[in-house]
Formats: C-alpha cells, structure tokens, sequence
C-alpha cells in the first residue's frame, strides 16, 4: 500500500457513528459556557475519574494527545539529558517522546511473535544512564509486562506503558496501564475510543500523578512560572466525548475482537502467515489484525505477496513502515539535539544495522488489517487474503 494510500485508509479510520451520549454531553458542556476545567468545568475531572477506575488505576490525568502523556512521562521519570530510556523498536513513538527530552533512546529487540518487548534483552541494555523502560503493548496485544516490570524495578527504574493501541487489553486478568508505574493512553481519531484526539496518563502513586498533573493544566500558577511545564491538558468538549466513549468501550471491543476472527478464519492452515497472539493470559484488543510473513520458506517471495494484495485491492497493508525505529531519519539523521548534547557520556552512534535483528526482519514482513469497519467489510476483506493464499500457494 502506497503512502497515499495509507492516509486515505486514517482518514476512512477516523470516520465514525456517534451513536450514543456524545451529543447530550456536548450540549451540557456549551449550554454551562465551560469549555475548559480551568474555568470549572466538570467532564475532565469525571472522565478522569470514570477512566481510572476502568484500568483499576488511582489516578488518571487528562492530556491533549498521548505524544503528551509520553513525554510527560518520561519527564516523571527523571529521564533528560545525559541519560537513557530503554524502547522497543517496531514504533517511533516512544523513542520521540525521549527523545522530546533530550534524553537518549536504547533499542531491546522484539519477540518475533507478539512483536512485543523480548524481556531477555532488557537487562544486558541497562547502564547507569538509565532511567525508564516504555514498553508498547503491540497492536493491541500486551507485553509480558509482569517480567518487565520485576526487571525494571529491581534497578530502580520506571515502568511507561504505551497503551496506545492496547486499550482495554488485559494481562493476566489485569489491564495494561495499571501494571507498570505510568500507563500512557490515546484517544486520537483512528483508536478504538475516537475523540479525534486525547490522551490519558494513568498511575497508582500520588507523586506521580502530582507530576504528571504539572504538565496537564497550566504551565503557570497565578502568571507566575515555577518550573519548565507543559500545557497539555484536555478540552471539556474532548473530554465529554470521551466519556460518551468509555460507556460504549465494552461493546466496541467486542466488534473488534468479532472482525479479526474473520481474519483468523481466513488464514486458518496457512504455514506462511504467523499470527501476532501471546501467551493465553494476554488479552488482545485488536487496535489492528497482526501477522507476520514467512513465506520464504515456502518458496513465496515478500514482493509477490504485496503486489497479490494490492491487485486483489486489499486494505491490509504489509510491511508498516519496513524499518525499525533506530532507521527512522529522525535518529539515523540525528536530527534531535540529544545527538549533540555534550551531557551525554555514552555512545550516541550506537544504532548499526543489526542492531536489533529481529525487528529488522519482522517490520517488512508484518501484515496488518484493520479492525475498526462494520462486520460486514471485514468479512469481505477478510475473504479477499483467504483467496490470495490460495492463488499463491498454487503457484
């Protein structure tokens, strides 16, 4: 799928039917001319609290987007310049966060299943730089976050979970977000909870939802600025629609995980697609249907693969983005100041090819649907890969 192509199919995303209290919400909201909880506005602070008590967290603070709870996060942490936060390497997102902050990303590779965070490389990439591990929960599907965390914390380090696409995902019958020390949320347009965008931070400590908090309201106290803080909060309007969104998030969910057993049945008995799924106790959510390629094995090239799904006019796209974070012109470039920040005292040329080989390998193997379309299309697209599978697997 071209560039093109992929937005036009974010944009078809973020198209959706607001079929239950949106509008009421929005109304209270205008009709009490509050438009921000700065001025007493009531949705951010319930949507907070309705929020946190969904993931079973303590607190939850409102943000404008999750590149905000990220960033934000990482701040929490203590990470700046001259230290260091361990990502995973099939998204961006969390190595820009750190990045925000002049901090330095390190790279442990993935499991070549769930895509997630291998837990046996973390140790081996701490140094005393170190201050916080972002774990993404992939495509909706949760890390071994348990395993993570016992790591993490036995050296004195954070815990950010990118909850991004995970929302509503559990581990171990308990939901990602609440296992790490901040669980970093997004309500931008194309997610399972649309706002057209949004974020939510979520912790169980006091300190640090006092942290987080200083970056999501004002930047200033009575005009007068007593640290270098964000503005990043939530609009009321954004928040009302949230609200309206997390009465409807069990149902939602259920559609998701409905569409991609459409997926799962077409591809039933196929040697070359391997499916993105965990261990039994991880719950997936299906943000995205997630598989990776390997039909070399079975004498089926990545091209000719790509270009049957583009001929059979499939919305699935293989190979996201084809490179592992560290190859994103943005680190390969070092085109952030943390490149050049004399504070750092490692090694900040440290991204070799091979760096993380089975990132590598996996990122322009992976196919992925998308989930958030009625039954119906799903079904359809869902038919369109099983008969792909069978003309190539004739040829």
């Amino acid at each position: 799928m071209s560039k093109r192509d992929f937005i036009a199919r974010e944009k078809e995303m973020a198209a959706r039917n607001y079929e239950g209290r949106e509008l009421e919400y929005l109304r209270q909201v205008l009709t009490s001319g509050k438009l921000s909880s700065l001025a007493g506005g009531e949705f951010t602070p319930k949507f907070e609290k309705e929020f946190a008590g969904m993931v079973g967290t303590r607190y939850a603070v409102a943000m404008n987007c999750c590149m905000s709870a990220l960033h934000t996060a990482v701040i929490s942490a203590g990470a700046g310049a001259g230290s260091e936060v361990i990502c995973d390497p099939e998204y961006i997102f969390a190595a820009q966060a750190v990045l925000y902050d002049n901090a330095i990303p390190v790279f442990v590779d993935i499991n070549p299943v769930t895509h997630n965070m291998n837990p046996e490389g973390i140790e081996p990439a701490i140094t005393e730089r170190t201050k916080a591990i972002i774990v993404t929960h992939a495509w909706g599907l949760p890390a071994e976050v348990d395993r993570i965390v016992e790591i993490a914390h036995r050296h004195n380090l954070l815990v950010i979970e990118d909850c991004a696409e995970a929302i509503a995902a559990t581990y171990k019958g308990k939901y990602v977000g609440n296992w790490g020390d901040i669980g970093c949320f997004s309500f931008q347009a194309s997610k399972q909870m649309s706002l057209g965008d949004g974020g939510m931070a979520t912790t169980n400590s006091k300190q640090l939802a006092e942290k987080l908090a200083q970056n999501a309201g004002a930047p200033t106290s009575g005009s007068v600025s007593y640290g270098l803080h964000y503005g990043y909060r939530m609009t009321e309007t954004t928040a009302a629609v949230g609200l309206a969104q997390l009465e409807t998030l069990s149902e939602n969910i259920k559609k998701l995980k409905t569409n991609a057993q459409y997926y799962d049945e077409a591809v039933a008995g196929c040697k070359w697609l391997r499916l993105q799924r965990g261990p039994d106790e991880a719950v997936h959510t299906f943000y995205h249907w997630a598989a990776t390629f390997e039909g070399e094995k079975y004498g089926i090239s990545l091209d000719d693969f790509k270009n049957a799904i583009e001929k059979a006019d499939i919305s699935s796209i293989a190979g996201y983005t084809d490179m592992p974070a560290y190859r994103h012109p943005l680190i390969k470039e070092k085109l952030a100041h943390a490149f050049h920040c004399p504070t750092y005292k490692g090694n900040k040329d440290n991204y070799p090819v091979g760096l993380c080989p089975v990132a590598e390998k996996v990122i322009p193997r992976v196919v992925i649907a998308y989930m958030i379309e009625p039954e119906e299309t799903a079904k359809k697209e869902a038919e369109k890969l099983r008969q792909v599978i069978e003309e190539l697997e004739k040829t």
